[in-house]
């Protein structure tokens, strides 16, 4: 055959799955014009929320001190919480619990969460623990005090600390568990890959057992979430995992119904995929898979959106169209990484360049469209995650997306590689005709052999660098999203009497839980040794404090605290005190705004 005739066989190539890829494109496309509808209304109706709850107020105030005990604590929540696995305990001075009655939404507030006391309390201070769920499923827990009459101060750290005492064990079981998830997700999505690409596939029994594998995790990991779920949510040991109470009570929150909906979504893809990965007769064979296509994509559907509704995107700001950004932004993970491990265990090994040369220009075309929809879905989140460029950098949330950010890069920058290869030892040919001529006897046989084991190489690290990217994100997801965590540290120097100065900073400057850096400088501008140090902090305008602050020398000169409790959002007053000797100090104080 001469070279001339080749393109022409390279198209033919292509031609019997032309025909029948048009019903394929059509379903794509109607299911991509349902997803932009969904999406139109919910830029409408999309309504706004804080992902990972802040506690917004308590009843009695942190460090308030009352005439009388109170009947209830109250506190109230940026967002909806969930109390089916979590506790409000209040404990006098001696430890002793004086809380009574279960925890319960006061007026049926789901943000707010309130347990009464015993009747008669005395004077004395009284500390209240606390530990709810977000509705992105991930615990926050916290404490704060009050004083009653006449008895001594008490202060505590009011902490809102996504995961805060979860067990150890717990959490490196659930981060696995994300991973196996995801990992699942994306073998199953090898079935995309066959069904748009590479038809074939189907009888393919190592194609075949990698889609079923994907299957088997899914449910399994689906399953583990579950179990594990209460133990880390309610903060238990892992031992606790089977507790038929655990279980019970995450079955009957929101993340428990979306995992539930997910098995059973998973169940029903089983059955189809007995059907899709078979041969059938030519007669029925056209008509029967497109339907079971149809379900399966609605199906696959189902099974992503369960991901984005237990998870930030439900509890941020525009959750109808972020649940739906992250559904799309799965579909496209799925769909590109799925078809790149079918190609590198399946197609590249066994040398199959018909089938290259037919099936590698379709996947060009998913892969580039789904390339197109991670950018654009994920510049999106990160927006609505991060908020601002500098929390990138300052948060663990952003560092990690940092990270994600540019292994994605990585990744797309290597599947150009494979392409570069191919064309150019073929001239700048089309790939479909550069793979179809290695199928014909060729001068350069050595060459073309690199070829392909260029592009094996090229796809496998692909694969190596998605399972990695798919391990981060399992921790990303557990972690409190950057546009909540993230703050503007607030830094001044105060003027001491002594003629030296002292510079305060505190980060993030947010409500909850701060840290605080204090250094004292001579009048030389040197750090100094003074005889002590102290700071206090009141809140004015609701007349909450003086509260102490037990401040730690971490260096010459140099003082901090990292568990310093902003209960409420306003105008602080930070009053320092600087003892040079025992008759002489200074003090100084300062205006911090807190958000």
């Amino acid at each position: 055959m001469s070279r001339s005739s080749r393109p022409s066989r390279a198209l033919r190539v292509c031609e019997p799955r032309a025909a029948a890829s048009r019903p394929a494109r059509a379903r794509v496309l109607a299911l991509a014009a349902l997803l932009a509808g969904f999406l139109g209304v919910g830029l409408v109706g999309a309504a706004p929320a804080l992902a990972h709850a802040e506690l917004a107020s308590t009843d009695p105030a942190d460090g308030s001190r009352l005439d009388a005990a109170p009947s209830q604590v109250r506190l109230t929540f940026t967002e909806s919480v969930s109390l089916d696995v979590g506790y409000v305990r209040v404990v006098d001075g001696r430890g002793q619990r004086v809380d009574t009655g279960p925890v319960t939404h006061p007026d049926g507030t789901g943000s707010a969460a309130a347990v009464a006391l015993r009747t008669g309390l005395g004077s004395g201070g009284y500390v209240v623990s606390y530990r709810v769920v977000s509705a992105d499923s991930h615990p926050i827990s916290g404490a704060f005090a009050f004083t009653v009459g006449d008895g001594p101060l008490v202060s505590a750290s009011g902490a809102v600390a996504e995961g805060s005492g979860t067990d150890g064990v717990v959490n490196a079981l659930f981060a696995g568990v994300r991973w196996i998830s995801f990992v699942g997700l994306v073998l199953l999505g090898g079935l995309i890959f066959v069904a748009v690409c590479w038809s074939e596939g189907r009888t393919d029994q190592r194609a075949r057992r990698i889609i079923w594998t994907g299957w088997v995790l899914g449910v399994g990991a689906s399953v583990g979430a579950v179990l594990l779920q209460g133990p880390y949510a309610s903060g238990e040991p892992v031992t606790s995992v089977f507790s038929p109470d655990l279980l019970s009570a995450t079955l009957g929150t929101t993340y428990g119904r979306m995992q539930s909906v997910r098995l059973i979504a998973l169940g029903a893809l089983a059955v189809l995929l007995v059907r899709l990965l078979r041969e059938l007769p030519a007669a029925e064979a056209e008509q029967a898979r497109a339907r079971d296509e149809d379900l399966a994509a609605v199906l696959g559907l189902v099974v992503l959106a369960t991901y984005g509704a237990s998870g930030h995107a439900v509890a941020g700001i525009q959750p109808t169209v972020a649940v739906l950004s992250d559904t799309v932004h799965l579909a496209a993970v799925a769909s590109w990484v799925g078809g790149l491990v079918l190609l590198t265990t399946c197609l590249l090994p066994g040398r199959r360049v018909d089938e290259l040369a037919a099936v590698l220009p379709r996947f060009s075309r998913l892969a580039f469209g789904a390339v197109i929809v991670l950018v654009v879905t994920g510049t999106y989140q990160a927006w609505r995650e991060v908020g601002t460029p500098p929390a990138l950098l300052s948060t663990d949330y952003g560092r990690l997306l940092s990270l994600k950010i540019a292994g994605f890069v990585l990744l797309v920058s290597l599947g150009n590689l494979g392409r570069i290869a191919v064309r150019r030892r073929y001239g700048g040919l089309p790939v479909a005709y550069a793979l179809a001529h290695l199928a014909e006897p060729d001068p350069a046989p050595r060459s073309d052999a690199r070829v392909l084991s260029r592009l094996r190489r090229s796809v496998a690290l692909e694969v190596g660098i998605a399972g990695a990217l798919l391990a981060l994100t399992a921790v990303l997801v557990s972690q409190a999203p950057a546009r909540a965590s993230y703050g503007t540290a607030y830094d001044t120097t105060l003027r001491l009497a002594s003629g030296g100065t002292t510079q305060l900073t505190v980060t993030p400057a947010r409500q909850g839980v701060n840290t605080v850096h204090l250094y004292v400088f001579d009048s030389a501008g040197k750090l100094t040794e003074p005889a002590g140090v102290g700071l206090e902090i009141t809140l004015p305008a609701e007349q909450i404090g003086p509260l102490p602050v037990t401040l730690v020398k971490a260096g010459p000169g140099y003082w901090q605290s990292t568990t310093v409790s902003f209960p409420k959002a306003g105008s602080w007053q930070l009053v320092v005190r600087v003892r040079a000797s025992e008759f002489e100090s200074s003090v100084a104080s300062a205006q911090v705004s807190i958000r």
